[in-house]
């Protein structure tokens, strides 16, 4: 199971009890409530290269490979769109790739340094990696704010890396 995906859930309801997204500031004004979920997102949505190589992962049939989650009640909103890939070459060139195209938008943090993990003010945009530790030989590197940010996570897959990029963004 994609590991953002019961945070995102959480976030959902909480967005749908809440309250349009940045993204809908064109929208008329007045309240709306709205929710969207997809079976696909795409690079542009992520705003992140492909690995070259890379094919869509799923590890069961019926999983999906990409998923676009949505949720927005009036001036609250929450976007996440995540896709999963494997590919034959090894974890740490996948994760060399990506901090290099995650350096392209800010400063990467790097969630197997404790300093990243240290959780910033309440009142702070500052972003922060989750929970603990990567497990030993994974990778997981995030950029971005609080509220708008990339993640990228890659882990061994037999002989090869499989690697999820995700884009969450908090609006309001």
């Amino acid at each position: 199971m994609n590991p953002y995906l019961p945070r995102a859930a959480a976030c959902l309801l909480a967005a749908g009890l809440m309250s349009a997204p940045a993204w809908a500031a064109d929208e008329p004004k007045g309240f709306r409530i709205g929710l969207e979920g997809r079976e696909q997102a795409s690079l542009a949505d992520v705003g992140l290269p492909g690995y070259p190589g890379a094919r869509p992962y799923s590890e069961s049939q019926g999983d999906k490979s990409a998923v676009t989650l949505g949720a927005w009640a009036g001036a609250f909103g929450l976007r996440l769109n995540v896709m999963k890939f494997q590919v034959a070459d090894t974890p740490e060139r996948v994760a060399a790739f990506y901090a290099k195209a995650l350096a392209q938008h800010g400063q990467v943090l790097d969630c197997r340094e404790p300093a990243a993990r240290v959780k910033p003010p309440k009142d702070s945009d500052k972003l922060h990696c989750d929970g603990g530790l990567p497990p030993a030989g994974e990778y997981e590197y995030r950029v971005g704010t609080g509220k708008q940010f990339r993640v990228v996570h890659v882990k061994p897959l037999g002989d090869g890396a499989r690697f999820d990029i995700a884009r969450i963004a908090f609006g309001n």
